[in-house]
């Protein structure tokens, strides 16, 4: 219904009544419209009212019917993977050990009479085994070790964890079970990051490669390829020989990404200095990689023969040491000798050779072959003083005094001193 238009559009109360004054019936009919358009819009406004509560109501319903269902089908899905789960372990415990065919013997046949005997131990019908489906399964790969959460250990994990899916694929034809096997193969605190994820027994993920994307997530290294690369401009060969170092170089070029064109520079910048010097004298003939890395092991090769050889020759020019030790002489103990006096111990001391000792690499103080003079457990001879300052006591030497007193003469008392003793006792 249309809106309703009056007669006239007065502006004033005395053009109104002018108005309906000269057309009575037009605004008669104009005020009926409009009775009838408030009482359109009335119904109108009802049913749109009653329209927008059913509407309210049906989308609560709904709204109801959905959530409900939504709950029922999440407790199918988890029902469905329990039932997988008891499934695939009921047919790993009930599936029969592969059997092996053995021959059977030859029966004599049997007649009439004795097929109709009731001998308990007569011939019985072959029992054919049941087919067996672990006959047919691929051989098993070893499980890989647990992973803790160890960052340098995560590699060495995932690798593991895809050979053994990739390889024994028919051992767990189900995502449950391969992911309740990857999640039995952690420990600590990767363990602890993955427990959120798990509910009744089950990771809530697609499949495998999702936790393990998410333990790359948690323990993986973000800069896995500039670390390689500082440890690679770190690497030195030292006292190694070159297989060892050469492994450790190679695994760390792969793990940095390294093109081949840099790695001979690097790997000549951390060899051994005794391989630089034989390389002077023994280039390589190509400067590929392959071929400079196997020129490098021959050198090498050539550096611990060489060395092995002049060790060799050290110890077969080396006289065979004797085992048991030379008894040490120990004289016996003086009476009467002055400790500071070292004629008792040369007199009782067996004579030796120094030349004979250092040939023999014995001590030179006892004669022992198990150690050197620097650590003789042999007290060392106590020099006197005077021998020490390089003169001889009075007494060691007597002849030599006597000799010198001969010599230089006997001198007379002085008469100072004779008279100086002389008022001395005419004084007394």
């Amino acid at each position: 219904m249309e809106r309703p238009i009056p007669p006239t559009a007065p502006e004033t109360i005395e053009d109104l009544r002018a108005s309906v004054d000269q057309t009575p019936d037009e605004w008669l009919m104009y005020l009926r419209n409009c009775d009838q358009y408030m009482l359109h819009l009335e119904s109108e406004y009802e049913r749109k009212r009653t329209q927008e509560q059913l509407s309210q109501t049906a989308i609560s319903e709904r709204d109801g019917v959905i959530h409900y269902q939504e709950d029922q089908l999440s407790k199918c899905q988890q029902r469905i993977t329990q039932l997988e789960v008891e499934k695939s372990q009921l047919a790993s415990a009930a599936a029969p050990a592969v059997q092996t065919l053995r021959p059977t013997a030859i029966l004599a046949p049997v007649t009439a009479a004795e097929a109709y005997t009731d001998d308990p131990t007569g011939p019985t019908a072959p029992i054919t085994a049941p087919p067996s489906r672990t006959a047919s399964l691929s051989e098993k790969i070893p499980d890989p070790k647990e992973f803790d959460g160890s960052r340098q250990d995560l590699p060495r994990f995932v690798q593991q964890v895809y050979g053994k899916m990739n390889a024994n694929s028919d051992r767990f034809p189900l995502a449950t079970s391969r992911m309740t096997y990857v999640a039995g193969r952690l420990s600590g605190k990767a363990y602890a990051l993955m427990l959120p994820k798990i509910k009744y027994g089950i990771p809530q993920f697609v499949d495998y490669p999702q936790m393990l994307e998410y333990l790359e997530r948690a323990f993986g290294d973000p800069d896995r390829t500039q670390n390689a690369q500082n440890k690679l401009f770190q690497l030195r060969q030292k006292q190694l020989d070159f297989s060892t170092y050469f492994a450790e170089f190679q695994r760390l070029s792969l793990e940095a990404e390294m093109p081949e064109t840099a790695l001979v520079p690097l790997l000549f910048q951390g060899i051994s200095r005794e391989l630089q010097d034989m390389l002077l004298h023994n280039p390589a003939l190509s400067t590929d990689y392959t071929a400079y890395t196997n020129h490098l092991q021959t050198l090498d090769n050539r550096y611990r023969q060489h060395q092995q050889q002049v060790s060799r020759n050290r110890t077969t020019t080396r006289l065979p040491v004797h085992t048991t030790s030379t008894p040490v002489y120990r004289p016996p103990p003086a009476a009467h000798a002055d400790p500071m006096d070292l004629s008792t111990t040369r007199k009782h001391r067996p004579q030796f050779d120094s030349q004979e000792r250092r040939r023999l690499g014995q001590c030179y103080r006892c004669g022992s072959s198990k150690h050197l003079v620097a650590a003789c457990p042999e007290p060392a001879p106590v020099r006197p003083a005077q021998l020490r300052e390089g003169r001889m006591p009075f007494s060691c030497s007597p002849a030599r005094s006597s000799s010198s007193q001969s010599k230089r003469g006997r001198r007379s008392p002085s008469p100072t001193s004779t008279s100086g003793s002389a008022k001395g006792i005419a004084l007394i």
